[in-house]
């Protein structure tokens, strides 16, 4: 639920920060398909290796199982008004079942699971597609170059919560044979690739300032850039689930807050 609503928050400030109304049919339809998506990924994950999906669903995570039809429930109820093209809805879909492959109990896709830094990059660029994309798609207004920025931007900021994700992770991981950016990079290596997402967001919120934001805005985003950096320093020591949860999540909606706050 938590993350579906970071989602749904990313969405509604993608339409602020272009300075558009939101289009709230939209915003709810990102948040029931996350809602679904991650409670499918997650039920894959917790019958990883196992044959039957819906038999470990049904007796041991029937309450995701449930989530994860009142997500898709929701999400097709939602299509219509939310005024998505099939096509982009089309690629979304995919992009999302490819990111859950290496989960798939199949032997053909065993070389999958040995791809870490695809799986990273591809979770980070879905969330760009689906919180950035597919709001700017459907405004129906030609790409310009506060779109490309806010894009680059996104992707690079989910980039850096999905390396938080991944070296949390890495011990898992690596029991389970799944590779990602955490198991394929030294420690040494992911922080200086985390520094470098650091000084690119950092450049890339300044140079938003000068294609419609306001500095008000941009003191937002660098203020939450911020927080995401002492976020990773903490999440350099072992944390609990509440913290990876609702804190590294919860930047999401910090940055969404913020914005909303300098937007006033």
């Amino acid at each position: 639920m938590w993350v579906a609503i970071c989602a749904a928050s990313l969405v509604f400030q993608t339409y602020q920060l272009v300075g558009t109304p939101a289009n709230a049919a939209l915003v709810a339809f990102v948040f029931c398909a996350t809602l679904c998506s991650y409670n499918f990924h997650y039920l894959l994950g917790s019958a990883y290796q196992q044959s039957d999906f819906f038999a470990n669903a049904i007796h041991h995570k029937l309450s995701n199982l449930l989530a994860m039809m009142a997500g898709l429930a929701g999400a097709l109820a939602l299509f219509t008004k939310a005024a998505i093209p099939g096509r982009y809805l089309l690629l979304s879909v995919l992009l999302t079942a490819a990111y859950s492959l290496p989960l798939y109990p199949l032997k053909k896709l065993a070389f999958i699971r040995r791809a870490g830094f695809i799986k990273t990059l591809l979770l980070a660029f879905t969330w760009m597609y689906v919180t950035a994309w597919l709001p700017l798609a459907q405004m129906g207004a030609g790409l310009s170059v506060l779109h490309i920025l806010l894009l680059c931007k996104r992707f690079l900021f989910m980039l850096m919560l999905c390396i938080l994700f991944d070296n949390r992770d890495v011990s898992v991981d690596k029991i389970k044979g799944l590779a990602s950016l955490a198991t394929a990079l030294s420690p040494k290596q992911l922080r200086w690739l985390v520094g470098i997402v650091f000084i690119l967001l950092f450049i890339l919120n300044f140079m938003l300032g000068n294609y419609g934001l306001t500095v008000g805005q941009v003191v937002a985003l660098q203020l939450s850039l911020l927080s995401t950096l002492l976020v990773y320093f903490y999440a350099l020591k072992k944390q609990g689930y509440i913290f990876y949860y609702f804190v590294v999540d919860g930047m999401m909606v910090l940055m969404t807050l913020l914005t909303t706050i300098a937007s006033i």
